[in-house]
């Protein structure tokens, strides 16, 4: 598992299976294999930072449940 931020919305599928919209912006932990491609495309970039919580979001589907998880960070004060 690799965590990125993607720097443009795109599309994915972490399982092969589902299909997942991924936000410009935000920092997901995804499979080796999808990050390699939004990675290679320069889609996304590899996230080495530490703060803020991570979020772990549970998608419900009609195959089952998938966790995708994401960083949340504070905002920053004005």
């Amino acid at each position: 598992m690799q965590r990125i931020r993607m720097l443009q919305t795109k599309f994915g599928s972490p399982d092969g299976i589902q299909v997942y919209q991924y936000q410009a912006g935000q920092v997901y932990t995804v499979p080796d294999e999808l990050a390699n491609i939004f990675l290679s495309q320069g889609w996304a970039v590899e996230d080495k930072t530490l703060d803020g919580k991570i979020e772990t979001k549970e998608i419900k589907t009609e195959t089952g449940a998938v966790n995708i998880q994401t960083n949340v960070r504070p905002r920053k004060k004005k």
